[in-house]
């Protein structure tokens, strides 16, 4: 019997001194002392006068497959996608990038300001293909100051 009752007592007091334990600690209570020196920079942008035109065509296959479009212009707009984060492009915005760079890369300027789109979809339900023709005034950076 006091075997067993020993047996017992060491079991209670194993599992007391190894069972789980959690501690939080909070040490982000302190107000961070920032201080920023910001530089003031201007870009040298010079704009042209006539307007430039691109044209880019892609075509797609139940919204996954694409194809027609081989050059792109990154940032060449803001995304309106409502996730954080894009998962896979559109074929809208790759046909725009495609006509951004063709118009950009055909009058020899950097971006296109006041573009505006003009898309046509020809929708199969299976099959897709989109037309977009940009338009805007070409412009290009000098330099920064």
């Amino acid at each position: 019997m006091k075997k067993s009752l020993m047996l017992v007592a060491v079991c209670a007091i194993a599992a007391f001194m190894t069972g789980c334990m959690s501690t939080h600690t909070n040490d982000a209570t302190a107000v961070a002392q920032v201080k920023l020196n910001c530089k003031k920079f201007d870009t040298d942008i010079v704009a042209g006068k006539t307007k430039v035109k691109g044209t880019a065509t892609i075509h797609n296959v139940l919204g996954l497959i694409s194809w027609g479009v081989s050059d792109f212009a990154d940032d060449a707009f803001v995304s309106t996608s409502a996730l954080p984060i894009q998962l896979c492009v559109s074929p809208e915005t790759m046909v725009k990038q495609g006509a951004t760079y063709n118009a950009c890369a055909a009058n020899n300027a950097d971006f296109v300001l006041a573009a505006k789109y003009k898309m046509d979809v020809k929708d199969f339900f299976v099959y897709k293909q989109i037309t977009c023709d940009v338009t805007g005034y070409p412009a290009s950076i000098k330099g920064v100051k």
